[in-house]
């Protein structure tokens, strides 16, 4: 007997195919966990506050636990793939909605657009170290877009899959440096001294907490896939929950490890003089070479396995702006048999081939010209996002408390927002320290934030009061879960 798939309908997801954990690893695996110590966190101490780093982290964790409470409680009353937009609309109005909706759009891309540009770079890299010659970074870049634009045709679920083993390959790796790091030193090569006010709050803190609030981007990716995972109001928060966990453990750890091995009163110096290998050789002194040859691979699985994540969750923001017409209908078609965004996809991928192309015609290397400028700008969009999005949640609960408790609904995100706008302005000043870049152009783009967000607005005001993605069967409508909502 022969059985014939049922197909879904326009726009509809794979509900119910992603579990907490399949979350948790597109999460981790974004927000590039081996990218970061070695690119943000070596950064971070030698332009930032030193020895304070472990300190700044454990800042920046506190503040998105804060803004986390809140969030959490807007993902049980509304799932849609629309993250932030979708928030802001509802607590906002809809013009702050279209507003918030064109900046995610231009963020998310620009940040997607950044690391393909890195991973092309160091991919190139790592490839011409193992073969022994030269390779150009084209061929390499063009083998991973290939590679990514087939698994984001097929179910999502496949993507965790792939995402879950860089992500355990490159975790495993850093938590032996630390673990090797305290087991020769002891406990007491661990100084409390990282975490005192002085030292945190030294000269440069501002840059710290900047990289800081730039190594978490990506954890907030949780709510977009509420539509796609088995139990949406239980998932979500759970994934968002044990990611930032993780993420801030992980971080605090790995940095207190690398400023060990150095010595609290030498690491900043070791940063300066040689950024390029400070995590690699602190791992050679403590593990050994061939983990350090094996770190080198896994900073491009890394990039990689961000580049796909940051991939998935772009075109789900196509998807939720093509379902209330700020893009076009077409886009928001899900494939009959994978329940994969392919048309979003496909549109993300062409943005991606265009700006590269652009910035390669124009003479500009992938990383240094491309990667760092459009990952800087989409650093500073999403941190912007997050702000909107604490204000968001202050407003929605404000009318629609419903029993949840005044601190998640209202006095944590409140507080969150302000910590989110701290950043957000000392990201701004040091902006230029972000892109690594004196160019007046490059150090200009936050600008575009600022055009992105008067488009969206203008393009919310002409939309139709009712709006589509509330009709739509088999999937949990904004307004009907705004209606509901669980306690704690």
């Amino acid at each position: 007997m022969s059985t014939v798939e049922p197909t879904r309908p326009q726009g509809q997801h794979t509900g119910g195919a992603m579990s907490t954990a399949d979350i948790v690893f597109f999460v981790l695996a974004g927000v590039a966990p081996m990218g970061v110590v070695v690119a943000l966190l070596t950064l971070s101490i030698a332009l930032g506050n030193g020895a304070g780093v472990p300190g700044t982290y454990l800042i920046a964790g506190v503040v998105l636990a804060l803004f986390s409470a809140g969030y959490v409680r807007m993902s049980r009353r509304i799932t849609n793939v629309g993250g932030f937009y979708t928030y802001a609309r509802q607590g906002l109005g809809r013009r702050a909605g279209g507003a918030t909706a064109y900046v995610a759009l231009l963020a998310y891309n620009a940040a997607t657009i950044g690391i393909f540009g890195a991973l092309s770079y160091f991919g190139a890299e790592v490839v011409s170290a193992l073969v022994g010659t030269d390779v150009p970074w084209q061929p390499v870049a063009l083998t991973c877009f290939v590679i990514v634009a087939l698994l984001s045709y097929f179910e999502v679920t496949m993507s965790a899959k792939v995402l879950g083993v860089a992500l355990a390959a490159e975790v495993l790796i850093l938590l032996g440096f630390d673990a090797a790091v305290l087991f020769q030193n002891g406990f007491h090569g661990f100084s409390l001294d990282v975490f005192k006010p002085a030292v945190v709050m030294s000269g440069g803190f501002g840059v710290s907490l900047m990289l800081a609030f730039g190594s978490f981007v990506g954890f907030e990716a949780t709510a977009l896939y509420g539509e796609e995972s088995r139990d949406p109001r239980r998932t979500v928060p759970r994934a968002t929950y044990i990611s930032l966990a993780l993420i801030t453990v992980f971080y605090l750890l790995t940095t207190w490890a690398a400023i060990s091995a150095y010595g609290v009163n030498d690491a900043q110096s070791a940063a300066q003089a040689n950024p390029d290998n400070f995590i690699f050789d602190a791992n050679t002194q403590y593990v050994g070479q061939s983990a350090t040859d094996i770190m080198g691979i896994l900073v491009m699985t890394s990039l990689f396995a961000a580049f796909l994540a940051f991939h998935c969750n772009t075109a789900r923001y196509h998807v939720a702006l093509a379902r209330d017409g700020l893009l076009p209908r077409a886009v928001s078609r899900i494939h009959p048999k994978h329940g994969s965004p392919v048309a979003a996809s496909a549109l993300q991928l062409a943005v991606v081939a265009v700006a590269t192309l652009a910035f390669t015609l124009a003479g500009q290397e992938p990383y240094l010209g491309m990667g760092i400028s459009l990952y800087g700008l989409g650093v500073l969009g999403i941190v912007a996002l997050q702000t909107v999005a604490s204000a968001s949640i202050f407003g929605y609960f404000r009318h629609h408390r419903d029993g949840e408790s005044i601190w998640g609904s209202i006095v944590a995100p409140a507080l969150g927002g302000l910590g989110l706008a701290a950043g957000l302005v000392l990201m701004l000043l040091n902006y230029g320290t972000l892109t690594g870049s004196s160019l007046t152009w490059v150090n200009s783009m936050p600008w575009l934030l600022v055009i992105a967000a008067v488009a969206g607005a203008l393009a919310a005001g002409k939309q139709p009061s009712r709006e589509p993605s509330a009709e739509r069967p088999g999937l949990v409508s904004d307004a009907s879960a705004a209606s509901g909502g669980g306690r704690d």
